[in-house]
């Protein structure tokens, strides 16, 4: 049998609510469902040393492997 709390039912996007964080998985109080990131990890981020110009570099930066891919023919796939 399934547990109640499992089965309430999913909070609407503007509702304030307990979700769980992207960072840690740890359950926490929410704002609401922009306000995905609990208020420890929040801290932890505000304190990395990253300018603005790094993390715009990395947002949407495409990866093959986890290796940073510069252009699109800068690989290559060995296939046998």
């Amino acid at each position: 049998m399934k547990d109640p709390q499992s089965m309430s039912r999913r909070l609407l996007p503007h509702e304030p609510g307990n979700r769980k964080c992207l960072k840690c998985s740890e359950m926490f109080r929410s704002n609401g469902a922009a306000n995905r990131i609990c208020q420890k990890c929040s801290h932890a981020n505000a304190s990395l040393k990253v300018s603005e110009a790094q993390l715009a570099r990395q947002r949407g930066a495409k990866r093959l492997n986890g290796i940073l891919i510069e252009e699109q023919d800068t690989y290559e796939m060995n296939v046998s």
